[in-house]
């Protein structure tokens, strides 16, 4: 199995989040699609459930026994189409796992020392907010890190980033239809120089904060949901605007729930 060697994945690997499929050949009946997935069990007995509800166990079960994977991965796989539905739990060749990193929601308003560094972008043509359901939002978050040859020094680098979701119950610019977020990035060396950047997706879980929005607005859910970050075209914190991107939410879930 090819293994993914770098936390950064770069947002050309990102557009083919959600399900997807390609045929290998015009008779070739092999197809390989690559989604978001949940991660279920432990390193050498992972298995993987999509959104649309199946599971997909891999065929080659030793070739992930190395890989620590958080709630979430991005996950690529291949089985025959001519025997299998695409949406039927069913064993799979695992290609490729991207983990996604879990991070923190916090109930209270950002204050000024939790953030210490810029981001680029939460946006772009290449990635969007996404979710997997419901509670669990994954926010393609672009940011300037340190590039390195050495694999420990680049990881050591990207794992001192850290990224965190503020929600405030009495945040002026949230209503009943608007779900307002403050998303923060800080890192541990604030001296280091970072002229790359790159994209990955992070997840949160955002159950409590749906949960005070509802007691707080007396409403099911918000129309949209809005993130409102720091931005710079530089690594410099010093020049920093606030930014603000909007997301749908209530057309995307509201005919599920009336199902349930």
């Amino acid at each position: 199995m090819k293994k993914q060697k770098l936390a950064v994945v770069f947002a050309a690997l990102l557009t083919m989040v959600g399900f997807s499929s390609c045929l290998n050949g015009e008779n070739d009946p092999t197809v390989s699609p690559q989604e978001l997935m949940k991660v279920n069990g432990v390193a050498g007995y992972y298995t993987f459930t999509s959104a649309y509800g199946y599971t997909i166990t891999p065929l080659n079960m030793s070739a992930l026994s190395s890989l620590n994977l958080g709630s979430y991965a991005i996950v690529q796989y291949s089985y025959d189409s001519s025997l299998l539905e695409w949406d039927e739990s069913k064993d799979v060749t695992i290609n490729n796992v991207v983990n996604i990193q879990d991070e923190m929601v916090v109930a209270q308003a950002p204050e000024e020392e939790d953030g210490n560094a810029p981001i680029y972008t939460i946006s772009s043509s290449m990635a969007q907010p996404i979710y997997f359901d419901k509670y669990n939002l994954f926010i393609p978050v672009t940011y300037y890190y340190k590039n390195s040859s050495d694999t420990d020094d680049l990881t050591a680098e990207l794992n001192s980033h850290d990224f965190v979701l503020y929600y405030d119950s009495n945040d002026a610019e949230s209503t009943d239809s608007r779900l307002v977020l403050h998303l923060r990035h800080k890192v541990s060396d604030t001296e280091v120089q970072r002229s790359d950047y790159g994209t990955e997706y992070r997840h949160f879980n955002i159950t409590p904060v749906l949960s005070d929005y509802a007691n707080k607005y007396g409403v099911s859910m918000p129309d949209k949901i809005v993130i409102e970050y720091e931005k710079s075209s530089s690594s410099s914190y010093e020049n920093i605007s606030s930014e603000k991107v909007e997301v749908e939410y209530k057309s995307l879930f509201e005919e599920t729930s009336s199902n349930n």
